[in-house]
């Protein structure tokens, strides 16, 4: 009988490959499977078989031993889709949308994955009005449960690509729903320069519809998450086409893009305004231009990467540094642009002004309207010169690095005499007084700096924030007499500094190890809390998604491999939480990691407690340790290990929050530090392991 599958080590070992070759998931996932089962055309159900028991009002157990054969056609990855899969049928043209209790599913199912769907336990039902495949929870159809996913969900070792139906706005119906499809000739009926996908406000992000809409005023909703990576994103204000999922919720239509690369709405609206339409001209083209004499351009667009950063303000609001290849140009819009930071973008130059200020080359009178969103986050590296080097013709409005230099002539970076120098010359440093940074005291020593060339009667460098400084020597909180915040008081006598990272409340650090919480007080000295007094309640909200833990008397301690405690956020949940992996082709061929607590004085508070969860679970990495002797150096310290506390571990559900109990810490002794031990390997032990909500009460 022939399968659908053969059997092949050849095959699965390209599949690993392919696999490994792809980098780290987010959030750091396990590795692919290595046994695929043999399924045979006698055992697959198709959709139009399975949409036979689909009955308006109930829901329907499926009771079948067979198995759907489908393409993943959009995933969850760039959040704008939650615990759902779309997929499509690979015999047949109906799609279906797969309810499951996970998250990051597309670390293990992305689009283009062809998988098997084990139907006998699972029911089919309208949810909201839109047929959706999971389990029969009464009253609904709920998510799949994630300790059933591999047994449900087996992927076939196979991929294929992912085409949209294109159709006509006049043709979509019910049976479009969950189908990936293309419209063409759709426009945001409202998109101006602060119109943004969804509301990515971090305290309360929210979901938002907005109206498309084509030439003959037809109307659908473009759902957009709050939790989307591309939420904050400004829409695109001209026509074009869109890929899409049809979708349905109670009573209306509506669509769900998986990223916006699927909105590709560069034409000109339906009024004639907006879009990046004609041919696309390169940035060294467009310069090339420029003979002297003012240029204005009648059409066309240019394609770059945003290397000018609006959040940190060393740049006019109506400015942006576009860079194309090895050139660049300045834009500037009639009004304020807010574009981040290394986005590809579009824009109509039509209209458009070529012409110097104050010698740099600039486009300028461009319509707002006329920018269209790429991608994000595809930052540019920038090319290492010296002073010496840098020549406008060929540099100017591009990004650089000038390395082994300093920067002289003045403190502050707002001060108009400060110059970068290194071994082949200086250059006039330039900082906006409005930069989030202008006040602020210049680094001391060598260091590296990453700047866009620019030119104001002359050759001039500016950075976009202060990461673009590494190395030197940072002001340091403790010196009294360093001033840190530029005011021109230093830090000892200073009780009403501009700069609130120093006064009042700063975290810093006293040098007492029996203290914590360290910080300025009004009289800028720096004070801890003695031993523990008030407990712990630590549940990382005050820590940055994907750095290092870094909280005043804790400590994070990697003491194997180049990993330590790292904070995340899971967005759906608005919860950040720590976590240690050893996951990825960048981890630790060996992994010991440490996060270690402040004193904590057992006879003031000793009822300990925590969450734990992983994901993926491999191995048990995590353990819990106390000692009274806390060294500075794990390895050095007389360590405890905590018991009667309930550890996540394998038969547990990926990714849901264990409570751990509550271990009385009084008969380890009495001034205690607490311990959170991971330990893994890159070549197996990979599980990601997360702790949250501490508390000694």
């Amino acid at each position: 009988m022939k399968t659908l599958y053969q059997k092949s080590w050849l095959a699965i070992v390209v599949l690993i490959t392919i696999f490994n070759l792809s980098g780290c998931l987010k959030d750091d996932f396990d590795t692919p499977p290595t046994n695929i089962p043999e399924i045979k055309d006698e055992q697959i159900l198709t959709f139009d078989q399975m949409f036979e028991k689909l009955v308006t009002g109930k829901i329907t157990n499926i009771q079948e031993d067979k198995y759907l054969e489908a393409l993943v056609v959009a995933d969850d990855q760039s959040g704008n889709i939650f615990k759902v899969l779309i997929l499509k049928d690979m015999r047949g043209e109906k799609g279906i949308s797969m309810s499951i209790d996970e998250n990051e599913l597309h670390a293990l199912y992305p689009v283009g994955q062809v998988v098997y769907v084990h139907v006998k336990d699972l029911a089919i039902g309208y949810y909201e009005g839109l047929p959706t495949l999971g389990v029969n929870s009464g009253s609904t159809v709920g998510r799949i449960p994630a300790s059933l996913i591999r047994s449900i969900l087996i992927k076939s070792g196979r991929t294929a690509a992912v085409e949209p139906l294109k159709v006509k706005y006049s043709e979509l119906n019910s049976t479009h729903h969950n189908r990936l499809i293309q419209l063409e000739g759709m426009q945001f009926e409202t998109a101006t320069s602060s119109t943004t996908y969804a509301d990515a406000n971090p305290a309360d992000p929210q979901s938002i519809n907005h109206n498309l809409i084509d030439c003959d005023n037809n109307k659908i909703i473009l759902r957009n998450s709050g939790f989307a990576s591309f939420a904050g994103q400004t829409v695109p204000q001209g026509n074009g086409s869109i890929v899409a999922v049809y979708s349905y919720f109670r009573n209306a239509a509506q669509l769900l893009i998986r990223d916006v690369t699927d909105v590709n709405f560069t034409g000109e609206r339906c009024d004639g305004s907006g879009g990046s339409s004609g041919e696309r001209i390169s940035v060294k083209d467009l310069r090339a231009k420029y003979a002297g004499t003012d240029v204005k351009i009648g059409s066309g667009y240019v394609q770059g990467i945003v290397i000018s950063d609006v959040v940190n303000k060393n740049l006019n609001n109506q400015n942006l540094v576009l860079q194309d290849g090895d050139y660049g140009i300045l834009m500037r819009f009639t009004s304020a642009i807010n574009v981040p930071l290394n986005t590809e973008i579009k824009i109509n130059l039509k209209g458009g002004l070529l012409a110097p200020y104050n010698g740099l080359l600039q486009v300028q009178d461009l319509s707002n309207q006329g920018v269209e969103v790429i991608a994000s986050d595809k930052p540019v590296t920038p090319k290492v010169l010296t002073i010496a080097q840098i020549d406008l013709n060929q540099h100017e409005s591009t990004l650089v690095q000038i390395q082994n230099a300093t920067l002289i002539g003045g403190n502050k970076f707002e001060e108009t005499t400060i110059k970068i120098k290194d071994g082949s010359g200086e250059v006039q440093f330039f900082t906006n007084k409005a930069a989030t940074f202008a006040t602020q005291s210049i680094p001391s020593g060598t260091i590296a700096v990453t700047a866009i060339v620019s030119n104001f009667n002359g050759k001039q460098l500016s950075i976009r924030n202060l990461s673009d400084i590494t190395g030197g020597t940072p002001c340091d909180l403790n010196d009294a007499n360093a001033d840190c915040d530029g005011d021109g008081v230093a830090n000892g006598q200073d009780c009403a500094p501009e700069n609130p990272l120093i006064y009042p409340g700063a975290p810093c650090n006293d040098g007492d190890p029996n203290t914590f919480g360290d910080q300025y007080d009004e009289q800028c000295i720096c004070k801890g809390t003695p031993g523990g007094a008030g407990g712990i309640n630590e549940n990382f909200d005050g820590q940055t998604a994907d750095q290092d833990i870094s909280i005043a008397g804790w400590d994070n301690v990697n003491v194997k491999g180049n990993r330590k405690w790292l904070a995340k956020y899971f967005s759906n949940e608005k919860n950040y939480y720590a976590q240690a992996t050893a996951f990825g082709n960048t981890g630790p061929a060996e992994m010991e990691a440490w996060l270690i607590s402040p004193v904590i004085d057992t006879d003031k508070a000793s009822e300990f407690s925590l969450r734990t969860s992983f994901q993926s679970w491999v191995h048990d990495g995590l353990s819990i340790w106390v000692t009274t002797n806390y060294t500075g150096d794990p390895n050095t310290t007389v360590w405890q290990e905590v018991s009667g506390l309930r550890i996540a571990t394998q038969g547990d559900t990926n990714q849901s929050w264990i409570p751990s109990g509550t271990v009385d810490l009084k008969q380890y002794g009495k001034n205690l530090r607490i311990g959170f031990k991971h330990v893994g390997s890159q070549a197996k032990n990979t599980t990601s392991y997360r702790i949250d909500d501490i508390k000694v009460e």
